[in-house]
C-alpha cells in the first residue's frame, strides 16, 4: 500500500529509503537487471543510476521522458545559485534555465519543459541532487521516477527542504540566497535569463580582450529553434561563426565551453572589460578636449556624447549586475567606485586650457562644458542618482569593503557643492542603510548649509 502523509511525517525526512509499493517479483527483476542497464548508454535502460549513485526505475516514463531522465541524472550540471521564494525554492542551473518548486510541484524555464510542461533534464538531475542531501546512504531497491520528475520519496523532500536547503546547498557548493528575490521573481518574464544564442554570445566573447557578448560577432543570426547537425555548423574560413554555431546547436560543445568558462569566470571578465571599457572613454574624451582628435569613427567626443554612453554603461552594468548575481559583485563594485571617483575630479570648464579653435554650439553654458555638472545631482530635483542607484543593488557587505574610497569621494563632491540629497544618498549606501538610502530618493529637501559654499566651475 501507499505510504500515508501520516506515515511519511513519523518516518521523518531523514528517514532511511526503503522499499515502498513494489512486488517481490518486481524487486527482482530490477535486482537481476540493473547492472547492465545502469552501465549501458542506451535510452531503453528502466534502472539508471545518477550521478550521486542513487538508481532510479524508469519503467514508467514513455521513450521521450525516459531519454530526459537519462540525459538529466547523468548529466554534469551546476546550480549558479538557490534562494527561498514566497512559494518554495528557486534553482538557477547553470546556463540552462532556472528550475521552481512550488507548492511540492516543479517546473522550469527551458524549452523543453515549456513545451510539454513535463520534468526536462534539468529537473531531473536537480531531484538526484536533492534525493542525496535528504539520504546519504543508497536505497536497497531502485527509485521509481514519474514523468514529472517526482518519485515516491519526493513529497518528503518538498516538506522539508526549508530547514535542509543551507545545509544541502553548502554540501553542493550552491550559493543559497535565504529569502532573496530579484525582478525576475516578481514577474513571469524572468527578464534576467538569456537565450541560448545570448549564453553562447557571453561565453565566446569572455575569450576576447575588448569585445563584449552584446558586441560579439552581430552579423551572426541563430536560433535554436532551428536545429543543425554539427556538420551543418561549419562555416567553411569562419573558425567565430563555426564555434558560435556549435555552442548553440550541440550540447556536448555548448557543455564543454561552460566547463571552461563557468558563469564566475565570465561575470569577472565582463566586469574588467566594463571598467577598461569606461576608462577608455575617458582618454578618448581627454584627447578630444585637448587636440580636438575625432574618434575612429570621424565622429566628435562632446560632452553631451560622454554623458550619454556613460550611462548606457551604466545601465548595461545593472543588468548584467541583476542577472549574473552573486557572481561578479566584486569587479562590479570597483567599476563604479572607478567612474565616481572619476566624475567627482572633473568639476571644471573641461575646454579652459584646450589651444585648438573648438566650434562653439550657441546657447552653451559654463555647466554644458563641465562633466561633473553633467552627471552629479547639483539641485535636488534628479529622478535618479548617478552610479549610487546602481551600487546600492550590490551587497552590503561588498559595499562596506569601499568605505575609505567613498569617504573619500563624499569629501570631494561635498567640497564641490553637490545637492544634499545626493550627499545623504551616499552617506547611506556608504553605511549600508538601505532604508536611508530609499528615503533620499523619495523625498528632495532644498538644499541647505552643506551646498550653501557650491564651487563656481572655472
Amino acid at each position: 500500500m501507499p505510504t500515508t502523509r501520516a506515515e511519511s511525517q513519523r518516518r521523518g525526512p531523514n528517514a532511511p529509503y526503503e522499499a515502498e509499493g513494489q512486488s517481490d517479483t518486481e524487486s527482482e527483476e530490477e535486482t537481476s537487471s540493473s547492472d547492465d542497464e545502469v552501465s549501458g548508454p542506451s535510452s531503453n535502460a528502466t534502472i539508471v543510476r545518477g550521478t550521486t549513485s542513487i538508481p532510479y526505475n524508469l519503467s514508467r516514463l514513455s521513450q521521450t521522458a525516459r531519454s530526459r531522465a537519462i540525459h538529466g541524472l547523468r548529466g554534469e550540471f551546476a546550480v549558479d545559485r538557490c534562494r527561498a521564494t514566497r512559494g518554495g525554492f528557486d534553482f538557477d542551473v547553470a546556463d540552462h534555465g532556472r528550475v521552481r518548486l512550488i507548492e511540492g510541484s516543479m517546473a522550469c524555464s527551458c524549452k523543453d519543459f515549456g513545451q510539454t510542461n513535463l520534468a526536462c533534464r534539468h529537473i531531473y538531475w536537480l531531484v538526484d541532487q536533492l534525493h542525496r542531501g535528504f539520504y546519504p546512504g543508497v536505497p536497497p531497491q531502485a527509485v521509481h521516477m514519474s514523468d514529472t520528475g517526482e518519485t515516491q520519496f519526493f513529497g518528503r523532500i518538498a516538506e522539508g527542504l526549508g530547514e535542509k536547503i543551507e545545509e544541502i546547498a553548502k554540501k553542493r557548493n550552491w550559493p543559497y540566497l535565504p529569502g532573496a528575490t530579484s525582478p525576475a521573481d516578481s514577474s513571469s518574464g524572468d527578464s534576467d535569463t538569456m537565450s541560448r544564442p545570448q549564453k553562447a554570445r557571453d561565453i565566446l566573447s569572455a575569450f576576447s580582450k575588448t569585445t563584449m557578448p552584446d558586441d560579439f560577432r552581430p552579423d551572426l543570426v541563430e536560433t535554436i529553434n532551428q536545429p543543425r547537425t554539427p556538420e551543418q555548423c561549419v562555416v567553411q574560413g569562419d573558425f567565430e561563426a563555426t564555434m558560435f554555431r556549435l555552442a548553440v546547436h550541440d550540447e556536448n560543445v555548448y557543455s564543454g565551453l561552460r566547463k571552461v568558462m563557468p558563469s564566475g569566470a565570465r561575470a569577472d571578465i565582463f566586469f574588467e572589460k566594463a571598467q577598461a571599457k569606461i576608462r577608455f572613454l575617458f582618454a578618448e574624451f581627454d584627447r578630444y578636449r585637448e587636440t580636438g582628435a575625432v574618434r575612429r569613427d570621424r565622429s566628435t567626443l562632446e560632452i553631451s556624447v560622454l554623458v550619454e554612453e556613460l550611462h548606457e554603461s551604466l545601465e548595461q552594468i545593472q543588468h548584467n549586475i541583476l542577472a549574473r548575481s552573486p557572481h561578479g559583485s566584486i569587479g562590479a563594485a570597483e567599476t563604479l567606485i572607478y567612474l565616481l571617483r572619476e566624475v567627482s575630479t572633473r568639476n571644471y570648464d573641461a575646454y579652459e586650457d584646450s589651444d585648438w579653435a573648438r566650434p562653439v554650439p550657441a546657447g552653451e553654458t559654463e555647466a554644458d562644458r563641465n562633466v561633473y555638472l553633467q552627471l552629479i545631482d547639483q539641485t535636488g530635483h534628479a529622478d535618479s542618482f548617478f552610479v549610487l542607484d546602481c551600487l546600492e543593488t550590490l551587497p552590503e557587505s561588498i559595499v562596506r569593503q569601499w568605505a575609505p574610497q567613498l569617504d573619500a569621494i563624499f569629501n570631494v563632491i561635498h567640497a564641490n557643492g553637490a545637492s544634499v540629497p545626493y550627499l545623504r544618498k551616499l552617506q547611506a549606501v556608504k553605511s549600508g542603510d538601505r532604508q536611508g538610502a530609499a528615503a533620499s530618493g523619495q523625498k528632495r529637501p532644498a538644499v541647505g548649509a552643506v551646498g550653501a559654499g557650491r564651487k563656481r566651475a572655472k
